[in-house]
């Protein structure tokens, strides 16, 4: 099974997972916003028990966004890195803390799109999600 690896600007926080990444997608909510700094974040899942902690800081820090999701972030630099959901048997990863956050291209599904800056737009490349 491949594996992938990320990590937080920093360094602190590194990961490896491996299995088949789900939902590659979009999100301009207003709490990604907020949270990324950015209009939009890229979002990809992988099933949680796959995912190894391996930096120096061990997992991230974690703050409890909403009643049912902790966001991760490195408590050194302030990256973001994953999103996790009460109750489901997924991490959520940001794309771009990936190793090689071009190997996964989001689908067309874009979370809270009307909520996006009117100022931004996407565009999708039509190919497969994911390229193994």
């Amino acid at each position: 099974m491949k594996k992938r690896k990320g990590q937080c600007l920093c360094g602190n926080v590194r990961y490896e997972v491996a299995g088949k990444p789900t939902f590659p997608h979009l999100c301009s909510c207003r709490m990604c916003q907020l949270w990324s700094g950015a209009p939009s974040v890229a979002w990809v899942e992988f099933p949680i028990d796959q995912i190894e902690w391996t930096g120096p800081a061990g997992e991230p820090a974690f703050y409890q966004s909403s009643e049912k999701t902790q966001r991760g972030f490195c408590r050194n630099c302030g990256s973001t890195i994953c999103a996790i959901d009460e109750g489901y048997d997924k991490i959520s990863l940001t794309m771009t803390s990936l190793e090689a956050p071009s190997a996964i291209v989001p689908g067309k599904q874009h979370s809270f799109a009307r909520e996006a800056p009117s100022w931004w737009s996407v565009a999708v490349k039509r190919q497969p999600t994911t390229r193994m």
